[in-house]
């Protein structure tokens, strides 16, 4: 598990399957890479996208080149890049306190940033309650992760990490792991590089929701 508890902190997975890495920038600037989508949120401060759009404390987004060359964070900020895949502009916030959707042990999640078809990037909300020990599991691919409220801990197989607001990590490709609270809550930005789900050519809501005539 790659973690960061700094101020600053880089993350690189770019050799990876999915290209990608995380920054988190305390006061300074972000110039945007070629063919990049840019995932993340603030949180503490501002920060200001394509000169005169201002985001703020636990607003979340996703952006490419094309709506701006470079941003300038006020504050703190963590951005997602994920290489080799244009994604769509979208923006919003502030988060909700739960996830809209069942998660495993009494956990939920929503999605904040929607993968425009299946199999593309996704961004979730994920909660856990107070009192919470998750069943081990594991994922396909690696989890990129900003915690943004609350505390807990994540216990890998010989080791435990401590996850507190302002902490960002990566989970590798399948390692084995749960998360665990005790008096408080936890809240993390989640981010998942590919998926098994989203609107398809042949099955999405404009389509399935057009009757014809003939």
């Amino acid at each position: 598990m790659l973690i960061s508890y700094e101020q600053n902190a880089h993350i690189d997975l770019t050799k990876s399957m999915y290209p990608g890495e995380m920054h988190k920038i305390t006061n300074g600037n972000f110039k945007v890479p070629n063919y990049a989508t840019i995932y993340g949120m603030v949180l503490e401060g501002e920060m200001i996208i394509n000169k005169n759009k201002i985001l703020e404390k636990n607003e979340y987004f996703s952006f490419t080149k094309s709506y701006t060359e470079e941003v300038v964070i006020k504050g703190t900020a963590a951005l997602i890049v994920r290489h080799g895949f244009i994604g769509q502009n979208s923006f919003g916030g502030p988060m909700e306190k739960q996830g809209r959707l069942s998660y495993i042990n009494h956990c939920s999640d929503s999605v904040l940033i929607y993968p425009p078809r299946m199999g593309d990037p996704i961004a979730n909300l994920l909660h856990f309650p107070p009192d919470i020990i998750q069943d081990w599991h594991t994922h396909p691919s690696y989890r990129m992760g900003i915690v943004f409220e609350g505390k807990g801990r994540c216990d890998l197989k010989n080791e435990t990490f401590h996850v507190t607001p302002g902490v960002v990590f990566c989970m590798p490709e399948k390692m084995l792991h749960r998360f665990v609270t005790e008096d408080d809550e936890c809240r993390i930005l989640s981010f998942h590089p590919d998926g098994d789900w989203g609107p398809t050519d042949e099955n999405h809501a404009m389509l399935n929701r057009t009757i014809r005539k003939l």
